[in-house]
């Protein structure tokens, strides 16, 4: 059938009626007074998680709206058909269902959601950790911090990781032993979230850390961007690490200390030439900003 042909028109017609149908009945539940909901996850003329997310993604965890709407997808069984397809076949409706469940931030899926994290389905992983990410707490941010463990620092693992993660979890995993790999993917998450509150953990973690978490911390400080991080970060400099050196000159760029430019003059007779590379970047960037300062002033 011909994308342009009347038969196709007419489907995308008929289609865009039932999204915006779905679309007001989901609004009506969100907005009361409506108590009940018939969806078929089912059908594939519609992207029922599509709808879902666009109306609950500006509303808060706690907003009445998005109460309602997980009261009536409990109610209904629409959020019981969600989980059990968790375990479907199709990797779609696995898919789907976890971003209907994500949209919802439901956080009785975790633990049904969880599973899906391992599947050899890198979307069907990603999907699953997108949807704990929304979900958040400090259950999906261990279930995120437990499969991190298990494949390493993906970059979707680490984004949700950063968006569930409660108040201070970051900074008490930090704080306390851990598994080998759970506080780079801690330190990152907490330089992701621009936290203040991590600066003193990742400074700690820069001075007794393993070599990649010294690099790890010096990266995520270099996010946060915060002034109290500068002194942790240029004793770095002297770091036995040539990685972490390197590190630790990339963040002094973007913390816009200008005060370290002796400090990384005499990075220039460093033994290592990545470091001197390095060096030489910050320091263009730095001499400028000052240079600009100096003549605004």
């Amino acid at each position: 059938m011909s994308p342009a042909s009347p038969a196709a028109a007419l489907d995308l017609a008929r289609n865009r009626v039932r999204r915006a149908s779905l679309r007001r009945s989901l609004e009506a539940v969100a907005n009361g007074p409506r108590e009940q909901l018939s969806v078929d996850l089912s059908q594939k003329d519609v992207d029922v998680a599509a709808v879902l997310e666009e109306i609950t993604r500006p509303l808060g965890c706690d907003s009445t709206a998005l109460l309602r709407l997980m009261a009536v997808f409990r109610n209904s069984g629409i959020a019981d058909s969600a989980i059990e397809r968790l375990s479907a076949k199709s990797a779609s409706a696995r898919r789907s269902s976890a971003r209907i469940l994500g949209a919802l931030r439901m956080p009785q899926a975790v633990s049904f959601l969880a599973p899906m994290l391992a599947s050899k389905d890198r979307a069907v992983s990603d999907t699953a950790a997108r949807a704990l990410g929304r979900i958040g707490g400090s259950q999906s941010a261990q279930v995120l911090l437990t499969a991190i463990q298990r494949t390493g620092l993906r970059r979707t693992l680490i984004c949700a990781l950063a968006r569930a993660a409660p108040d201070l979890f970051l900074e008490v995993t930090l704080g306390a032993p851990q598994r080998p790999g759970v506080k780079p993917a801690a330190a990152l998450a907490a330089g992701l979230r621009r936290r203040q509150t991590a600066v003193g953990p990742l400074a700690a973690l820069l001075l007794h850390g393993t070599p990649r978490e010294r690099v790890i911390s010096c990266r995520a400080l270099g996010w946060i961007g915060s002034s109290a991080a500068i002194p942790a970060v240029l004793a770095a400099l002297a770091d036995p690490e040539w990685k972490v050196r390197v590190a630790a000159t990339k963040a002094l760029r973007v913390l816009h200390d200008g005060a370290a430019i002796l400090d990384l003059e005499r990075l220039h007779a460093d033994r290592s030439p990545h470091v001197r590379k390095a060096s030489v970047i910050a320091l263009r960037r730095l001499t400028r900003e000052v240079g600009f300062i100096e003549t605004w002033l």
